[in-house]
């Protein structure tokens, strides 16, 4: 009996273990929410209007609700994406609100006037990118996908663009190598980045929403994922949300891409040569590694080949059974990313 009851404890301590592990998962953000509130050409609230959110790349309608008697609706929970925001109502023209972007850890703000009408007649609006954000407090910048790929980036690490945010700076090295040991002198690589005066050590990185940071030191990242799979990342730098606890500096939320409706695929080589570069002051007049033909100071060796590949698309599945097309896509996604 006594090694029973001692039996039960265990187990219950590792469900009460394990569900708290569950909490602090869940808690770490990925996602955002869009919020609004329809009106009529007068002003007055439209209650009982249809909302229809449908993700704009994969086409799949995600969420469906229905204003309440103010004519307010709100959408949690809805990853980051491009949306098509459809509005019905009776006695009104239908309203389309095209690619409305939603970011990471964003409250999207969307109040729509509805225009007295049938309801077979559309109104086509296409969002506008940029919108001030007037649902939160949070200090913040979100670095998007174009950004990560286009801005100069040495070796293809972005942590480089946190310094891009007010109130970063910065005390890493000119190169930010890819993984936690610095190749060149086997020392960890550090991401020395400190957030409106906060001690370096006190920022939080994640990766959809898994705790990345290295809590031995809470200076390396474990996780670096190519630049090519990153969707967008925010920094949080102030006036944090209830789920963005544990540290007091900055929390950098890194989103990779997903796959949509259509298959695209890339390759690339990133290359760098010391054929291409110019020579430092110092090297010109110590010439440490001696000189050339021409007398001039040669250049420190430099050889980075950074070769990799994109490839996303819908799962095809075979239709088992009668009915229906023999084969199915469009319901799930992938997204697949390699770098050499």
């Amino acid at each position: 009996m006594r090694h029973q009851l001692q039996f039960l404890r265990v187990v219950f301590v590792a469900i009460a273990i394990f569900f708290g592990l569950t909490g602090i998962a869940a808690a770490q953000e990925i996602t955002g929410s869009i919020v609004g509130t329809v009106k009529d050409s007068n002003g007055a609230a439209v209650a009982g209007a249809t909302v229809r959110i449908t993700n704009s790349d994969t086409k799949l309608v995600v969420r469906t609700v229905t204003t309440n008697d103010d004519g307010e609706f709100t959408v949690p929970l809805l990853p980051v994406a491009f949306y098509d925001i459809t509005l019905e109502a009776t006695g009104f023209k239908k309203h389309i609100d095209e690619r409305v972007k939603l970011n990471v850890n964003e409250r999207r703000s969307v109040d729509i006037a509805l225009a007295a009408g049938n309801v077979t007649e559309t109104v086509t609006v296409t969002s506008e990118q940029l919108q001030v954000d007037t649902q939160t407090a949070t200090a913040s910048n979100v670095i998007n996908g174009a950004q990560i790929v286009e801005l100069s980036l040495n070796n293809r690490n972005w942590a480089q663009l946190i310094t891009l945010s007010p109130g970063v700076t910065s005390n890493v090295a000119d190169q930010i190598y890819v993984g936690t040991t610095n190749p060149s002198s086997g020392r960890s690589n550090q991401m020395n980045f400190s957030v409106n005066g906060v001690r370096q050590s006190s920022n939080t990185y994640t990766v959809d929403g898994a705790d990345t940071t290295d809590r031995g030191a809470n200076l390396t990242v474990q996780t670096y994922p190519s630049v090519d799979a990153i969707r967008e990342f925010v920094l949080l730098r102030g006036l944090y949300p209830a789920e963005s606890g544990r540290s007091s500096g900055g929390q950098v939320n890194v989103v990779t891409k997903s796959g949509s409706s259509k298959f695209h695929g890339d390759v690339y080589e990133f290359w760098r040569n010391d054929k291409l570069n110019a020579n430092t002051f110092f090297t010109n007049r110590n010439k440490p590694l001696g000189v050339d033909s021409n007398g001039k100071a040669i250049r420190a060796p430099l050889r980075y080949n950074n070769f990799g590949g994109t490839f996303s698309g819908p799962l095809v599945f075979p239709r088992f059974g009668e009915g229906g097309p023999s084969i199915v896509k469009g319901k799930t996604f992938f997204f697949f990313s390699e770098e050499f």
